[in-house]
């Protein structure tokens, strides 16, 4: 498993798009992230969406379905389900990832894996492009510690892990099965251990993220542990798991800086977020901002709201209302507008390939 490209982006590979952001026309977006649900049987520490307060909202039954014909015909080429809580809570959810397969959208999911049934493996192995277990901690206790959950939830998630791994494996399934786990002070020293429990279980890659705190969160843990040295020997650790079709990736913390050398968020069209009370967004951080939603799907369908004056409105308000020094330090548009910011203001001689 290579070539995951896991703190880049992959916008160059959708040039229609590109072109049309150049020229000042209108950007439909490529990939949509759908929250079916806040709720959520865990309560984990690192969780940027705590400070929205879990609150059981739910997108209405029948209406995921729906959404994915129109954002099919919206455009967008991929749907992941993840969001604020966990999306295998919502009755629609695998019905919405059927849907958008035969719309022939490419699906993901990202899931504590701890509620699946075998059903749901079955559709999982059947259905999606990719998955991603996130698992944080390497015993039931620091796991127990880091999830806020009962300690027995380590063993179940590992669990389903091997059973969908199983799955692709009998049934010649093409998904990618990934792991993550957000690096904290219960978990640091559980990394060796959980590097060859994920190889041994039938994952293809683990990843391995830094701590990313959101402003509106009061969590702030003690992250001295992460020196150069303590990196650098995960990275050893990673490169000696990483065999027999597995690969352990340690996530760059240069990510982890705020500096920004644009002023303007290029890469907001490009991507969006249905939050589960039906608002429409761009940005994954502010979601809590009534000016930052482009409105309401639960009153107009994805490609006219889209079209509508909610888009221009919601990109002008962060055009003029937001200091990028302060956004998200892992904000999913980062990479994008780097490289977005370069096509826009080309060096001299570019014509001399």
């Amino acid at each position: 498993m290579t070539g995951l490209g896991l703190d880049g982006h992959k916008l160059h590979y959708h040039p229609d798009r590109v072109a049309a952001f150049l020229a000042g026309n209108i950007v439909w977006p490529i990939y949509a992230e759908i929250s079916p649900t806040s709720r959520c049987n865990h309560r984990c520490r690192f969780c940027n969406f705590n400070y929205l307060g879990h609150d059981g909202q739910n997108l209405p039954d029948g209406r995921m379905p729906v959404l994915m014909d129109e954002l099919r015909q919206g455009g967008v080429k991929a749907v992941v389900f993840a969001g604020a809580g966990e999306p295998s809570l919502h009755p629609d959810t695998f019905a919405a990832v059927r849907r958008a397969v035969e719309r022939g959208l490419d699906v993901a999911m990202s899931t504590n894996g701890t509620l699946l049934d075998a059903g749901q493996l079955q559709a999982m192995a059947e259905l999606l492009t990719w998955t991603r277990f996130s698992i944080n901690g390497g015993t039931p206790e620091s796991y127990a510690a880091v999830h806020g959950s009962p300690p027995e939830d380590f063993r179940r998630a590992v669990r389903n892990l091997i059973l969908l791994a199983e799955l692709k494996a009998k049934t010649g399934s093409a998904i990618t099965i990934g792991t993550q786990c957000v690096l904290m002070p219960e978990n640091r020293g559980d990394m060796a251990g959980l590097m060859r429990l994920l190889r041994e279980s039938g994952a293809d890659y683990f990843s391995i993220k830094h701590f990313y705190p959101h402003s509106d969160n009061a969590y702030r843990p003690d992250m001295s542990f992460l020196t150069g040295a303590y990196v650098e020997e995960l990275r050893g650790l990673a490169a000696r798991e990483s065999r027999d079709g597995f690969v352990c990736r340690v996530r760059d913390p240069e990510n982890l800086s705020r500096e920004r050398p644009y002023t303007e968020c290029f890469g907001l069209p490009f991507i969006v977020y249905v939050r589960e009370n039906g608002n429409l967004h761009t940005c994954f951080s502010r979601q809590d901002d009534e000016a930052a939603s482009v409105g309401s799907l639960l009153e107009q369908s994805f490609p006219v709201l889209w079209g509508s004056e909610g888009r221009e409105r919601v990109l002008r308000h962060f055009a003029e209302s937001h200091d990028k020094n302060e956004c998200q330090a892992n904000c999913r548009h980062h990479q994008i507008n780097l490289w977005l910011m370069k096509l826009k203001n080309p060096p001299p001689h570019v014509n001399f390939v």
